[in-house]
């Protein structure tokens, strides 16, 4: 083979190797690709990055205040003083120690438990129940308390009995509680 064939050989080779790759992206023109938009979800944030629940109570003197407030005077104080920190009391730094609560029993009747829970609150007790409001022909507990002490709830069941004739059960109190 001569150098000028050669050359020539080589040289086809190129033009045809450029014309299957450059030709078909000439001849389809520009292609258009279809992208899916979506809004991304947030990741939730980390428990120990959430600040937590205070809730400020008013001291005495607040208390004495507002109640002046009530009692008809028509000036009102334009700041409100807030304590700094909030003073721990004893309570406050019982958590630890479980609750009680007095379940007087199960019912289906919704009005029933309605009326109960009525007589319970007139009477001076923290009477609940569970679910709130009571759901008709479905399972509604009723409760009284909570309360840290257990003696307190074992004195007030013989009131209860008297009151409503249920004397009920000590339970070990659950915020959570379904």
């Amino acid at each position: 083979m001569t150098a000028q064939f050669k050359n020539r050989l080589v040289g086809t080779i190129i033009l045809v190797a450029l014309g299957v790759i450059i030709i078909p992206d000439i001849l389809d023109g520009k292609k258009t690709r279809v992208e899916e938009e979506f809004n991304s979800i947030p990741f939730a944030p980390k428990v120990d990055s959430l600040p937590p629940l205070l809730l400020e109570l008013p001291t005495d003197q607040e208390a004495v205040d507002v109640a002046d407030l009530d009692a008809g005077d028509d000036e009102i104080p334009k700041e409100v003083t807030t304590p700094s920190e909030p003073v721990p009391t004893k309570q406050a730094l019982e958590f630890d120690k479980p609750a009680y609560v007095v379940q007087l029993g199960t019912f289906k009747n919704a009005n029933n438990v309605t009326r109960l829970v009525a007589k319970l609150r007139a009477a001076g007790f923290q009477a609940h129940s569970f679910p709130e409001p009571a759901v008709e022909g479905e399972l509604n507990r009723v409760f009284v308390g909570p309360n840290v002490s257990k003696k307190t709830l074992e004195q007030q069941q013989e009131k209860l009995k008297e009151l409503t004739g249920l004397s009920g059960a000590i339970r070990q109190f659950d915020p959570l509680f379904k």
